[in-house]
């Protein structure tokens, strides 16, 4: 069968649950993760999913997340390339390839600016997007209870608490580029609330001034995301509230000391012992003439900050793992 004979569009929205037998199959992740990444999405749109049919049988999709990520210190429209899939045996004849060109036209219909993916392949690259390195630290912290912040699981059936959380995320997030805008309270409800098993918060005086959510595997902890408010980030890039956060969290999980992945970015982590560059992440450019600041490249548009945004480190490049699809 060749790819003149198949037929490429959009899921029907009654076609969903034949996507998730297809991705499903071809994944090993379970249905249930690719169930969740749907229901959990408020802005989830079947048009943003593509597929190739041949003969009444989905055999190759790719789904465009559509989010909104902050860039110099503002939300634009992004499109996050994800669930690339083919059936094993309709490999090597260019479906994938006709289904990225496919959802580009989509992002340009929807007039989304950029797009982003995590992988490396050159059939991205050939379709324009680059790969923009991400930097993370590593080092050892050793458990500590008694810090300056009370620090707790979050309680995300709390509508207030999570409200602060969203409201001091959007802050702290806008100081870097590429994190992606939460600003529907239902993703944080769902989609953030079923990725973040182990999120918790900082309280200094009744008020939450911090937020961090972490995934420990054996003796290694990964931050997956972390959030400041002004007043704790203005001595040292929140700094202090970070060690205190993951110092207290360490007790609380019962070890004496864990090694930490964190995104170089924050908390001063590019003065960390260890600095790896750790996945890929690349970008396209669906409409340059949309994006305020002048750029030499796209590794350039995303390690940059414009003032008074930059912070004088290597990178302000960012993605939290929560976000991840």
């Amino acid at each position: 069968m060749t790819i003149m004979n198949m037929e490429f569009r959009a899921l029907y929205p009654d076609e969903l649950e034949k996507w998730l037998d297809h991705v499903t199959h071809v994944f090993t992740g379970g249905r249930q993760y690719f169930s969740n990444h749907w229901h959990n999405d408020p802005w989830r749109d079947p048009e943003g999913i593509r597929i190739a049919v041949d003969d009444g049988t989905i055999v190759s999709t790719v789904r465009v997340f559509i989010r909104k990520m902050f860039l110099h210190g503002e939300p634009i429209t992004v499109g996050g390339i994800g669930e690339v899939s083919t059936r094993p045996e309709y490999r090597r004849r260019g479906l994938a390839t006709q289904l990225l060109k496919d959802s580009i036209q989509f992002m340009e219909s929807r007039d989304i600016v950029m797009s982003s993916l995590h992988g490396s392949q050159q059939i991205y690259s050939v379709e324009g997007w680059e790969k923009v390195p991400r930097y993370y630290a590593k080092q050892p912290f050793a458990a500590q209870k008694q810090v300056e912040w009370d620090v707790r699981p979050a309680n995300f059936d709390d509508v207030a608490e999570v409200e602060r959380i969203a409201a001091i995320y959007d802050g702290y997030a806008r100081k870097f580029n590429g994190t992606f805008v939460r600003d529907d309270i239902a993703y944080w409800t769902e989609w953030v609330r079923a990725e973040s098993p182990s999120a918790w918060v900082a309280e200094r005086d009744g008020s939450i001034e911090g937020y961090i959510s972490v995934v420990r595997r054996e003796d290694q902890l990964t931050v997956e995301e972390f959030a400041a408010s002004e007043a704790a980030f203005a001595p040292e890039s929140g700094k202090q509230l970070f060690e205190d956060m993951l110092s207290n969290v360490i007790a609380q999980l019962d070890a004496e000391s864990l090694e930490v992945v964190y995104p170089a970015p924050i908390a001063d982590g590019f003065n960390a012992p260890e600095i790896n560059e750790y996945g890929s992440a690349m970008y396209r450019i669906n409409q340059p003439d949309a994006l305020r600041e002048p750029f030499d490249s796209i590794p350039s548009l995303l390690h940059n900050q414009p003032p008074p945004l930059s912070q004088g480190i290597k990178s302000h490049h960012i993605f939290w793992y929560t976000d991840g699809y």
